[in-house]
Formats: structure tokens, sequence, C-alpha cells
């Protein structure tokens, strides 16, 4: 995909190496993949953000309904993303870009005028298909606007104008970030049912979808759902 510099991993087998290696190496990005214990994962990234709390955390798990009915009694303070394992290595990519973009979106879209695409989606499964979709498209496409450029540092600045992606888990996340963004907004994808106000809200995306087409009546709004009771 044209990266200018892709990742390098170090593995660590326990959380007592990995402290080891925090001490003496500088990491960008740590993924915990849980074992027997779930919840020692969760303690320890409350651990880890007190000592490093510049450091993303994310979760990497398989895919169970007995570990999403932990993870709903699990303390995610420590966490910035949980994502599901699915067996597509894109996901690892997904994962890397939108910490990226969720760093660099405001600076590049306020000073830069680089555009956004709003995901809001509280399903750990859904958004851990679904993302690396929309980065392998983003990317290829921007690989294919860079052959236009005259040089390669004009290829590198059209590879990194990219869309950025934002991810909201929530209404209130999913309106904060479409009040910042609004004006460089290509549009939204949403979730029907997800948390509104600290409780479940069957109707949340379509709420959503209504408060921003009353700002602004041609953004592109795709609404999808897994309950077919939405399909009217």
């Amino acid at each position: 995909l044209n990266l200018s510099s892709p990742p390098r991993f170090t593995k660590a087998a326990t959380f007592a190496e990995a402290h080891s290696l925090l001490a003496s190496q500088t990491f960008d990005l740590i993924i915990a993949m849980p074992g027997v214990d779930v919840s020692e994962t969760f303690t320890e990234a409350r651990n880890i953000k007190t000592m490093w709390p510049e450091v993303p955390f994310v979760v990497l798990t398989p895919f169970s309904k007995e570990v999403s009915r932990r993870l709903e009694n699990e303390d995610l303070s420590g966490v910035d993303y949980v994502f599901s394992w699915l067996g597509n290595v894109d996901l690892i990519l997904a994962i890397i870009k939108l910490l990226e973009d969720k760093m660099n979106a405001q600076k590049d879209v306020e000073e830069v005028g680089v555009q956004t695409i709003l995901v809001v989606e509280d399903s750990v499964r859904f958004y851990s298909s679904v993302l690396p979709h929309i980065y392998k498209f983003l990317l290829t496409q921007s690989r294919e606007f860079s052959t236009e450029a005259l040089n390669e540092h004009e290829q590198m600045l059209r590879m990194r104008g990219r869309p950025k992606v934002v991810l909201a888990r929530n209404y209130e996340e999913a309106r904060e970030l479409y009040d910042r963004y609004a004006g460089r907004m290509l549009g939204v994808i949403t979730d029907v049912s997800y948390p509104r106000e600290g409780e479940q809200d069957k109707k949340a995306g379509i709420r959503f979808a209504s408060y921003v087409r009353a700002a602004d009546p041609c953004i592109p709004i795709i609404v999808e759902s897994s309950e077919v009771e939405n399909r009217d």
C-alpha cells in the first residue's frame, strides 16, 4: 500500500516482560492479547497507562459470546480500543491508522483542510470487521491519486492527505465529533442501536442521522444494522 514506514513489532510473552521492555525502549503502541484471566489484561492496562499515559493501549481478543459478556463487566479505563480478532491481518493496519487519525485529525483538518469520515458503531466485532475494508479502500484510492503527482514528495503529500476516519462508540461522542469536523466531513456511517445518555438506545442512529441531516441536507449518510426490525 506504499506505506512510508511499515511498523516493527516486539513480542512479550508476559506482562512482566512487557514492563521490562517499556522501561528500556520507546514504543508507539501496545497491543495485548488476553490469556485465560481476561481481568488481568485490563488491570495491567490501567497500571501501564499510569506509568506510560501517552502510549495507546489496545486489547485484541478472539471473538466469542463469552468474551463479549465478560468485557461488559470490565473496567476499560486503561484501554483506548478493544478489537476482535477475526483472522484478517488487515486489522493490524486498521488499528494503527485509526490511532494515527485520532492523534492527527484535529490539526490536519483545521490547518490543512483534510476531510473526515465518521463511523458510529459500538459493536467491537462490527467495527473490527468494517474498518480494515474502509482503510484498505482509502489507501488504495490514495495510492492511485498519488500517481498523478509530479515527484515523490508530492506523491507522499497526496497519500498523507487522504480522508481521516474517526470512530464514535456512543451518541454523545458521535455528536461531538460531527460538530468538530462538520465542515470537512465526507460522510457518516452509523449503526442504529448504541448508547445514548448512558443507556442503550435502539434508535440512537436514527436520532443522530436526523441531527446531521438538519445541519447538512446534502451530506451522505449510510445507516447499517444487523437487526431485521430496522429494515423498514
